[in-house]
């Protein structure tokens, strides 16, 4: 049997320090490790330095086989223009028949693939249809089409949220991103981690690490360090001098640590007595762009204990009294008093840590990767090989029902 042949289509300029493009990466490194042949096509600004796969391995430290080739960009500082001029050159690029199928977070990518024949896959985090509802109607075109093969989830969360417009049950696939256990090695204890990346090796310590925007809900993380001076908290991932930035510096019991490649950070890690999500749910219902994010696999991996928001996606995988302690958002007074119920009981941190690691053993990219290809093996099973067969005049059915049913929506006030 022949390796599935994979275009990965991306959006994204790479490489950058952005979470979506670490799990781009991640997911095309471990399609490959499970032997299937995955291109990635990414778009280039102009006067850069073209990328390569051993670029892109490098900078993301992955391993796995695959091929890299750039676009152009067009309309640069224009991103909703750059990103449909980018799938239109990608879906031209690569006529039907180059590859088994398209691959992609990229909605504009997911349309002109369809429409140049391609069977397609998605892969994202978003609960789209709650964030856009205008967008419910073309999901429900693109999604049920008959080359689509499934879109893989981020969380339940986001799965209900295609399920509740009417996305088939079957073409939703809840695929939990991971982490890679060659990352964690060496695991240090914590004094020692202390002692390599140099903070105090007495006292408590509260670890966060990600990106440093006031997105991510750290302004109530730094009212928690105003609130219980004994702990020092610990920022790690900052990219310049923002407003977190400005206003931890104001705080004594705050150290900020710069942006770290993904083998520096996991010492951080291992430094914490507890590991800390922001405990607000603001960016999870105003933003949605931290629905389930990349530090919870990291976080379980590390096996120390996790102070989280009681949230609808992370709950997911984040039990309060069983792998974490969970707390009411947007309460920095209930955060700080679970803090320190985890500071003053090592023995309850320690077990919380243990049962943390024991959930996070299948928690990898490469699960993540098999379960991927068990689905789409099956669905293309079921499709022609010859993706062009499939007749297209049932999108521009489809296409004109769904417009219909906007415009009667629109008349009845609706």
């Amino acid at each position: 049997m022949s390796p599935l042949q994979i275009l990965y289509a991306s959006d994204q300029i790479m490489p950058s320090s952005a979470a979506d493009t670490e799990q781009a990466v991640n997911t095309v490194a471990a399609l490959g490790r499970r032997g299937m042949e995955v291109h990635l096509v990414l778009p280039r600004r102009a006067r850069t330095q073209p990328v390569d796969a051993d670029v892109l391995r490098d900078f993301y430290q992955v391993t796995g086989p695959f091929t890299v080739s750039q676009i152009d960009t067009s309309f640069d500082g224009i991103r909703w223009a750059r990103n449909g001029a980018h799938a239109a050159k990608v879906a031209w690029r690569f006529p039907a028949g180059h590859f088994e199928l398209v691959y992609t977070r990229n909605l504009p990518v997911l349309g002109a693939a369809l429409v140049r024949g391609y069977r397609v896959a998605y892969d994202h985090f978003r609960p789209w249809p709650d964030i856009y509802p205008q967008l419910r109607g073309p999901l429900r075109v693109l999604m049920r089409h008959p080359r689509f093969l499934g879109a893989f989830l981020h969380s339940d969360y986001a799965r209900q949220s295609f399920l509740r417009v009417g996305i088939p049950r079957e073409r939703l696939v809840v695929a939990h991103n991971g982490y890679d256990a060659t990352r964690m090695e060496p695991r240090l204890e914590r004094r020692r981690a202390r002692e390599h990346v140099g903070l105090p090796t007495d006292g408590a310590v509260a670890v966060y690490a990600g990106r440093l925007n006031e997105r991510k809900g750290l302004d109530v993380v730094l009212e928690m360090a105003r609130q219980c001076p004994e702990a020092l908290f610990v920022l790690v991932g900052s990219e310049g001098h923002g407003p977190i930035e400005r206003e931890a510096a104001e705080i004594a019991n705050v150290r900020v640590i710069a942006w770290q490649k993904f083998d520096a950070t996991i010492p951080y890690l291992y430094a914490a007595d507890v590991l800390l999500m922001p405990p607000c749910v603001a960016p999870l219902q105003r933003h949605a762009n931290t629905v389930m994010p990349l530090k919870v696999f990291l976080y379980l991996a590390s096996g120390r204990a996790i102070l989280a928001p009681l949230a609808p996606d992370t709950s997911e995988l984040l039990v309060d009294g069983k792998n974490a302690l969970l707390v009411p958002p947007g309460d920095p007074a209930a955060a700080v008093g679970g803090l320190r119920h985890l500071l003053a009981d090592p023995p309850e941190s320690a077990r919380l840590g243990r049962a943390a690691l024991e959930d996070a053993r299948d928690l990898t990219w490469d699960a993540r990767a098999e379960k991927i290809q068990r689905h789409l093996e099956a669905r293309l099973a079921e499709i022609p090989r010859d993706a062009r067969s499939v007749d297209d005049s049932w999108s521009i059915t489809a296409w004109l029902g769904e417009t219909a049913r906007w415009l009667a929506r629109r008349a009845l006030g609706r």
